[in-house]
């Protein structure tokens, strides 16, 4: 099966190069050459349980990164080779498209942080092409409407 990727530049900080570079890393560890949706997924899900005021939101709704990152090998199935750029991250269009949702969802004057990503996969329930991050919160159980209300709650606690 081959699947399409995209070299895109890393994103500033701004964009949400942090979360980026974490699903980057969670990648290569995992021996795939991309970052997916649902490598996006993992990595917000590992900042955002670093957050005291997402902790409990994630706690109740059963999403934990280790949860995530078992249920992504049933999910993302090809693996690549890894490329060996430093400047670049080879990325399918599903985690552009969610990392496109994300700035939306930011907006343009606040930088794209891992709720906006999490948020980002939950809107995309029903769209195709946004890649199988949300399969995986379904895996596990979670109802999108509640867990999306209960994050979009915390980061009004902010």
């Amino acid at each position: 099966m081959q699947i399409a990727q995209l070299s895109v530049a890393l994103p500033t900080v701004r964009q949400g190069r942090e979360i980026v570079l974490l699903a980057d890393l969670e990648s290569h560890e995992t021996g795939f050459g991309f970052v997916d949706a649902e490598h996006l997924l993992l990595a917000a899900v590992t900042l955002c349980s670093g957050m005291p005021r997402f902790r409990p939101a994630l706690d109740a709704h059963g999403v934990s990164p280790e949860a995530v990152r078992a249920e992504i090998s049933v999910f993302v199935g090809a693996r690549a080779s890894c490329p060996d750029e430093h400047d670049r991250v080879a990325c399918t269009p599903a985690a552009a498209r969610v990392l496109a949702r994300a700035a939306v969802l930011a907006g343009p004057a606040e930088r794209v942080r891992p709720v906006h990503v999490l948020l980002a996969v939950l809107d995309g329930v029903d769209d195709p092409f946004m890649g199988s991050a949300h399969d995986v919160l379904d895996a596990l159980g979670v109802e999108p409407r509640r867990f999306r209300r209960a994050l979009r709650r915390a980061a009004r606690r902010a």
